[in-house]
């Protein structure tokens, strides 16, 4: 077979080899593959309103830490544990005072002392005594003249003297004993934190009142905004868990002197932040630390939705409605009323905010966590 030959055979093998790879791609890429059906949902988008937000940390309304201090004694075992509940005057823990030791043996021994000296008065009084008894009387009946009398015997020896200073060394002894333990009370009702690595300089513990505030901080653009009083949701970044709130306290001198000096104007990212605390109610799952964001309604402009998202929880009896937050299904637990509220709709008193965007309805059921599935239909208010 000549070269010319050979080299056109292995041309049209090459050509189908390619053209059977081509093929199997081509049918690959070309096969439609079944996918799931997107759920169709409606979603209601909340019409904004201006508001105000806080970001902040939970802050204990009473807070004391306790060091250790040597003028009271050597310390001794704690009487509370990590984690308990105390009410005031509580004994947390006490120290002793060995130098009095010393001072308390002595004065038993002085005690003793002067019990054994009683003691020995006593029997001689009662040895003059019984003498003095038994003194011969005259043939007329009548005793003769006794040297000495009762009395006179009785206030020779003086045994009251004895139970005085006895009763004065015991005085002292107590008075001794209390200083010798000396007891660290709770000053508050709270909780109990103790460190895990003790050394000498950490703190024997911390008592934390279970009653919080929140403390935040608002940029000088809203200072103005934010008055005491005023109402806000607070909502717990770790767990979206939502708290009514209340302005405290706002503060008219920033935190850091960020403007330079002469009135140079600043930028966005240069402004001065102010501190603001909010009040908590009824926060007893809340705990110290926690980051939360706090919203306040600078207008009484009512949010409304359809009745159709409000749901219930069988167990809680929570009502809520689910959002798309940011791409996720999230559960927001919500306030609602009926009164003064449009037809088919319901008023949020709490629990959604602004541009919100709420899930009505699904012709599939929803779960919490997952993506949120896309949607082409919206209920009045609009798609955000």
């Amino acid at each position: 077979m000549s070269k010319k030959k050979k080299v056109v055979i292995g041309s049209v093998i090459g050509l189908v080899i390619i053209g059977v790879i081509g093929f199997k791609v081509f049918s690959s890429k070309g096969t439609p593959v079944e996918t799931a059906n997107e759920p169709n949902v409606e979603f209601f988008t909340v019409e904004n309103v201006e508001q105000v937000f806080i970001n902040g940390v939970v802050t204990p309304v009473m807070s004391k830490e306790f060091t250790k201090d040597t003028t009271l004694g050597k310390l001794g075992d704690l009487n509370v544990k990590n984690g308990d509940n105390v009410t005031k005057d509580t004994v947390l823990y006490q120290y002793l005072d060995e130098t009095t030791d010393s001072q308390i043996r002595e004065l038993k021994f002085q005690i003793e002392s002067t019990q054994a000296e009683r003691d020995k008065a006593a029997r001689q009084m009662q040895l003059e005594l019984n003498e003095l008894n038994n003194t011969p009387t005259s043939d007329s009946g009548e005793a003769q003249q006794a040297p000495v009398s009762k009395e006179s015997v009785e206030l020779k020896y003086d045994l009251s003297s004895y139970d005085i200073k006895m009763n004065q060394l015991q005085t002292q002894i107590n008075e001794l004993s209390e200083k010798q333990v000396n007891k660290v009370v709770a000053p508050f009702d709270g909780q109990v934190i103790i460190p895990q690595d003790q050394n000498r300089d950490s703190a024997i513990l911390t008592l934390s009142s279970t009653d919080f505030y929140v403390e935040g901080s608002v940029n000088e653009k809203d200072l103005e905004k934010v008055k005491e009083k005023q109402q806000a949701d607070v909502r717990t970044v770790a767990d979206n868990k939502l708290y009514k709130g209340e302005v405290t306290y706002v503060s008219n001198i920033p935190n850091t002197q960020q403007a330079s000096e002469g009135g140079a104007a600043t930028n966005s990212n240069s402004l001065s932040n102010y501190t603001v605390k909010l009040s908590l109610k009824d926060a007893k799952e809340i705990r110290k630390g926690f980051h939360v964001q706090a919203s306040i309604k600078l207008n009484d402009k009512k949010i409304e939705i359809p009745k159709e998202a409000i749901k219930v929880d069988d167990k809680t009896k929570e009502v809520y409605v689910l959002v798309d937050d940011f791409g996720t299904i999230a559960k927001r637990v919500v306030e609602t009323t009926d009164q003064g509220a449009s037809k088919d709709k319901v008023i949020i008193n709490s629990g959604l905010e602004g541009l919100d965007r709420v899930i009505v309805s699904s012709d599939t059921p929803l779960t919490v966590g997952e993506p949120t599935p896309g949607g082409d239909v919206s209920a009045e208010g609009g798609d955000k």
